[in-house]
């Protein structure tokens, strides 16, 4: 009976120590493959969200070592950069060493706003990633990207859809993924972050707690009107540093466009 109470005591006691001083580290690269179009024609997208970091850390090790080795042809990051108490070297460390050939794509998640990078657009500029914040570029063949501002706490700009040629593919990068019911009509695929996948997922339950702006859309694949959603469990960690059963993720997505 004594043994059977030291274990029951010891149960939650090894969690919490395997939840705050492993997971969080264990990073996950996921892969997909979606088709959106028929042309033949494909890319690889990673998909990187709420990196929350203020350097070169081991998670952020693991994600560089992920990236160059499965060789992205572009990288979206939806937003959650900053963390409280980073620093501009820090953040400048960890985004210079993002290369894809067809570029690197930035949108501001809401950590931005709450925990504004005063050296953002510098730091953006010295490692080559576009802000594409409430804006739309043309990637190529008929691909198209769009970038939306956060729904939480910015001003998402529904008119970066406009003047995009009819019959364009397009993707769409965003932080919190309850935007997709307002611009599934518009896109093909989105991307998206914010919920950290709820950062603890019991087995049959799921998340116990996701942020505002979730809304339904916890973590992987969602299809709603003619659009498809991939929403990532993020890099780092938001409010507490805990992680069950809902390692950190880099997605890798094959887009067949």
């Amino acid at each position: 009976m004594k043994t059977l109470k030291i274990i029951a005591l010891l149960i939650p006691v090894l969690l919490l120590i395997y939840s705050t001083c492993f997971e969080p580290y264990q990073l996950e690269s996921s892969f997909h493959e979606v088709t959106i179009g028929k042309s033949g024609k494909n890319l690889l997208v990673a998909h990187v969200t709420d990196l929350h970091t203020d350097g070169l850390e081991a998670i952020e090790l693991k994600l560089m070592d992920s990236i160059r080795a499965n060789k992205p042809d572009i990288i979206f990051i939806t937003g959650d950069i900053a963390t409280p108490g980073g620093t501009a070297k820090g953040y400048e460390d960890v985004l210079s060493k993002f290369k894809a050939q067809l570029g690197v794509y930035f949108i501001q998640g809401n950590w931005e706003y709450w925990e504004p990078i005063k050296e953002l657009r510098n730091i953006l500029k010295k490692t080559n990633i576009v802000d594409l914040t409430n804006k739309n570029i043309h990637i190529k063949d008929d691909l198209w990207l769009v970038g939306l501002d956060d729904e939480l706490a910015g001003s998402p700009d529904i008119e970066a859809y406009e003047k995009i040629p009819k019959k364009s593919k397009i993707l769409s990068i965003f932080h919190s993924p309850v935007l997709f019911e307002s611009i599934n009509n518009k896109t093909d695929l989105a991307f998206a972050g914010h919920s950290h996948g709820g950062q603890v997922r019991l087995p049959v339950i799921g998340s116990l707690w996701t942020p505002e702006g979730t809304g339904k859309y916890d973590s992987g694949w969602y299809k709603e009107g003619q659009a498809k959603m991939y929403v990532s469990r993020g890099i780092g960690n938001s409010i507490l540093p805990i992680r069950f059963n809902c390692k950190p993720e880099v997605a890798y997505i094959k887009v067949n466009y």
